[in-house]
């Protein structure tokens, strides 16, 4: 069963945050437990985090940190050198997620953006090189670019 700290997490959060989807990405993580024998799940402080990702103006989004969601006897199930699963949840319903290290939410040009820190081979390079994805959350999915590399010409 997911601790205690999973549902005072889910509980202290927007209404539409703490919908479905959010519920469903933990569950899933305590089946996954479950199915390697590691014992149950823990989720940490900071594993939940209510947030404005589409910049509508409402926290009524959210971001599910698996730097801080463990399998009791499997630590490092989701963590490596490429980070953690984070997953990005608008309005409670839709969701994706990427591995990182860290993210933070900024303003650019008018938009909410999302920036990871991501392993350094994703920008073709050493594993400890500096790397940061840029992501926005549109109307149906989330934006970055395909090929960040910069163009010739």
């Amino acid at each position: 069963m997911i601790r205690l700290l999973a549902a005072a997490a889910l509980l202290a959060m927007p209404a539409m945050a703490r919908a479905d989807r959010v519920a469903e990405i933990l569950a899933s993580a305590e089946v996954e437990c479950a199915g390697m024998d590691a014992g149950g799940l823990s989720v940490e402080p900071g594993a939940v985090t209510p947030a404005d990702l589409d910049g509508d103006g409402l926290e009524d989004d959210a971001v599910v940190d698996f730097a801080a969601v463990f399998c009791d006897y499997n630590l490092s199930h989701w963590h490596g050198t490429g980070g953690a699963p984070i997953h990005f949840v608008i309005d409670g319903a839709r969701s994706r997620s990427w591995w990182a290290h860290h993210w933070s939410l900024t303003e650019f040009d008018g938009m909410r953006v999302i920036l990871l820190s991501r392993h350094g081979s994703y920008c073709d390079s050493y594993g400890a090189a500096p790397c940061v994805q840029a992501l926005v959350a549109g109307g149906t999915e989330f934006l970055t670019p395909v090929d960040g590399r910069p163009e010739e010409g």
